[in-house]
């Protein structure tokens, strides 16, 4: 399964490298690859077992393909799925699995609700930046890209930003106890810019 997921991370680049569009400023490679590694490490602190982990680690390469190939936000996550589902068409990996990482895709669709460990997992990776120092250039690559997809200005960033912040919850133990001081912080932060 390494080797596969070898061959996930080369058909993700080539992906990005093929159908990058220029105003995917957050979701674009860095970011995919951001969340492997937070996945990869937040795994790490649950001994997941080697199928656990490839489809842990399939799902955060694919989670957000769906960007390159669909203009539409609220459905870039089935997108995703189903250029998950073509590449594994050729492959002989089980369909339990690929349903396992088809749910973990799934689960960082807005408003997350993840239900299992993996999803939860997933999905604290995908938003493991708003517990650190970096939420900030990335909050505004967020709002960047949002404005260049949708062609208007959007206003009151910081306003949107501190109600992301306020109904975010990271899901897993691990990311509580090692991110929930730093969202605060980052929260604070974003309220006194407004004073």
């Amino acid at each position: 399964m390494k080797n596969e997921l070898l061959n996930i991370s080369k058909y993700v680049h080539n992906l990005y490298r093929d159908y990058g569009r220029t105003y995917l400023l957050y979701h674009n490679l860095d970011h995919t690859k951001e969340v492997v590694i937070r996945a990869k490490e937040i795994a790490e602190q649950y001994k997941k077992n080697d199928s656990q982990q490839f489809i842990l680690l399939a799902s955060a390469w694919f989670h957000d393909t769906g960007h390159l190939l669909c203009e539409d936000l609220a459905i870039h996550e089935e997108m995703s799925v189903e250029i998950m589902r073509e590449y594994f068409k050729e492959k002989t990996i089980d369909e339990s699995i690929v349903r396992c990482i088809e749910k973990c895709i799934m689960a960082t669709k807005m408003p997350v609700n993840p239900q299992s460990l993996l999803e939860q997992i997933l999905c604290d990776a995908d938003t493991f930046h708003v517990g650190t120092p970096e939420f900030f250039s990335i909050d505004q690559s967020v709002w960047n890209e949002l404005e260049l997809r949708l062609c208007m200005s959007i206003q009151c960033r910081v306003e949107k930003s501190i109600l992301f912040l306020k109904s975010h919850q990271f899901h897993t133990s691990y990311c509580q106890s090692k991110l929930h001081d730093g969202k605060l912080k980052n929260l604070s932060f974003l309220k006194l810019s407004q004073s």
